[in-house]
This record gives structure tokens, sequence and C-alpha cells, in this order.
């Protein structure tokens, strides 16, 4: 699908590095390698501050730009980086995963067989509560949000490094509802998605709840859950689940069809997910399955990571549309945004799309202009700034 013809990174070590590995030229600044132009599109892997300069400076030299989540920092930048594509007639994408995980292509079948019923809401704990996930409920939905609500709670606790960079001091949980046409609701909350301090891990509790159903996923125990160990059911209530009972007698209205969802895995590789129900088999066949890659701590990263990944060279080709496109992409970006703006104001219902400038985006411009020392709207000069790990 695509052919590596080289890297780029400001330490020359890590370019170098990486150039020895796949055996292509190394270059040092960016604008040596468009100067070149040995490529006709990029995979941008930076931190997210540098991703809107990159990936504009990029599209205005006409170079189709596929640019790591989140997408961008503020909704200028966000604007600004589909302005600049639509001038450059090229394909801008953003590298968003998660829709493309087994669970939830396997929820993209249940919706269209009908199976549960018109599903209307879907309901999360401690999956992620961010730019991911408004990404999924778009991709789940088809359409775009009409409005966000969000709560947000701040909690210090005793600090601890996850990782030699990641210091912990801090948690805050974040509940938001995402409001969508044809009547569909997304419930996300999250407190520690990494499953830190006791609370449940990621993919953490799922339903996507139907008008006669549930879909149910769930990581078991306290620690990240591999899709060996995730619990997923379909729950679904029959017609005699619904008929008029005796007086006296208990009621209805119970999942009567309990069946298990079931993660189809060949030497390492995922190759389908699915479950026999009453009413026939529903299953999602993966098409991507690369060798297992053992940093990975699942069976099915990968996989994502080529789907989107074709899907952007495709796009490129013009071969076929994107599944998620820049105005996608942007609209991921407002919800994120307006969720934290609803919770600046106390939880107020925010409308979309977004209009202007809101005052989440102007502090976070701010925050960035004090760190860098330049306004992070400014492309050459963003272009200067490295980013060390802290």
């Amino acid at each position: 699908w695509m052919v590596l013809t080289a890297v780029c990174d400001p330490v020359k070590e890590h370019a170098d590095a990486a150039a020895a590995l796949t055996g292509v030229p190394a270059f040092y600044d960016i604008r040596q390698l468009v100067a070149s132009r040995p490529m006709e599109a990029a995979v941008v892997v930076t931190p997210i501050p540098s991703h809107h300069s990159i990936s504009v400076y990029l599209s205005h030299h006409g170079i189709h730009n596929h640019v790591e989540t989140a997408w961008c920092s503020l909704l200028a930048q966000g604007r600004d980086m589909v302005a600049a594509a639509e001038a450059g007639k090229v394909v801008c994408r953003v590298a968003e995963n998660f829709f493309r995980f087994p669970i939830d292509r396997f929820a993209a079948v249940v919706r269209d067989s009908g199976y549960l019923g018109a599903i209307k809401r879907i309901f999360i704990y401690n999956d992620h509560a961010g730019y991911h996930s408004a990404s999924r409920w778009i991709a789940f939905a088809g359409s775009h949000p009409l409005w966000v609500q969000a709560i947000h709670h701040e909690m210090e606790h005793p600090a601890f490094r996850s990782r030699p960079v990641r210091l912990h001091q801090r948690e805050v949980f974040r509940a938001r509802f995402i409001q969508f046409p044809e009547g569909l609701m997304a419930v996300d909350q999250a407190a520690n998605i990494k499953g830190f301090l006791g609370r449940h891990p990621r993919p953490g509790y799922a339903e996507w709840q139907g008008t006669r159903g549930t879909l149910v996923h769930r990581a078991p125990g306290h620690t990240w859950a591999d899709s060996t160990a995730t619990v997923t059911e379909l729950r679904r209530c029959s017609e005699a689940a619904f008929q008029d009972v005796p007086a006296g007698r208990r009621g209805h209205g119970r999942a009567d069809q309990i069946t298990p969802v079931v993660m189809e895995i060949v030497e390492g590789r995922w190759c389908s997910i699915y479950a026999d129900t009453p009413a026939g088999r529903l299953q999602y066949v993966n098409p991507y399955r690369p060798d297992p890659l053992p940093e990975h701590r699942n069976e099915y990263y990968g996989s994502a990571i080529m789907d989107h990944m074709v899907d952007f060279a495709l796009a490129v080709r013009g071969l076929r549309k994107g599944e998620f496109d820049e105005r996608d992409a942007l609209m991921s970006l407002m919800a994120e945004l307006a969720c934290r703006q609803s919770a600046l104001e106390g939880g107020r219902r925010v409308a979309l799309p977004l209009e202007g400038e809101i005052e989440a985006d102007a502090v976070e411009r701010r925050r960035q202009q004090q760190l860098y020392g330049v306004d992070p709207m400014d492309v050459e000069a963003m272009l200067s700034v490295t980013f060390p790990p802290p």
C-alpha cells in the first residue's frame, strides 16, 4: 500500500537510527525534506502541538498528510488544516484507530442487522472519554453531533510514575453526554483509563443499548484486558419477553436470549469477531492481519493501524472515499473542545458545530504561547520548535 522513501526527525540520532532500520535516506529538517521531495505523502507521528504546523506546511506544498491523534490542539488549527488541504488539493487525514477495534466493528454489524432493535444509546465507563471517543461515536452514528454537555471533577493523590516521563499527581473524572441526530446519545465517562489506583481498566465497561436488547463489553479483573479475557455478549429480549402476563405473575422485559461474542484469533492474529445468535451468525471479518507485533498488548492493534493507513492510501489515489475524513476529524476536535467548554461553565449544553473562538481554545493557545515562546498558530515559528521529553 505504501513504499517508505525517507524519514525525518530533528534529532539526528533518531533519524539515523530509523533510516538504518528501514534502508531509506534520513532528513533532519522538514524544509530539506520537502525541497528534496522524495515522497507524495507523509505520515506525521510527532507531538500533538506540532501537528498543525507540519500538516499546513505539507499541504501548502501539495503533499498529502496523515497525522497522528489527537489531530491538533486548537479549533483554529483544525480549521486551518482543513483550509490548507483544500487549497493544496491534498488529502489530510487523522490516524484514528479506536472505531476500527473489534468491538466497534462488531457493534456496527449489530446496528445494521437490527438484531437489538434501533440502538439509541451508548454507555461507556473508563475507556477513553476524549478525542478518540468522539471519533468512535461519529463513526458509529455516521453523522455529526448536535450538542454536548460535560462535567469534570479533579482529585489529587500521592504522586507516582507510570513511566519515567509520566508523573501522575491528580486524576480528572470526565462525564460527557453527546447527542446525535436520530435520537442517538453517547454517555462517555472515565476517571483513569489505565486502571491506576484500582480503577476499572480499559476497555472498561460498555453497553450499546437497543430497543430490544444490549451489546455488553467489559474488562474483567483489575488489569488491562486482552481480547481473549474481555467478556462480551449480546443480551436480547425475544417476542415472549414483551407479551402480556397474567395478573399476579412476574413481569417480562428481561433478556432471555444471551449469546456470547467470540474473538477468533489464529496464530496471534485477529481474524474475526462473531456471535451465533438464535437469528443466525453476526460477524465482522478482519481483512488486515499483520504479523504479530510483540510490543503491542493485543492481537488487533496492528490491524487497526493497517486499516487507517490503507484508507489513507486509497483516498490519496482517489479509489475510495475515506471512511473518516478531515471534516470528521475537525468535528471530533470540536466535540472535545466543546466538552471542555461545557465543563468550564458548570455543565452548560454547548451546541455544535462551534462558531468563532471559545474560551477553552483561548486558554490552550495562551498556555502553548507561554510554553514555546511563539504563537502556536505561526506555522514557520512552530516548525522550528523541538519537543524533548519532560
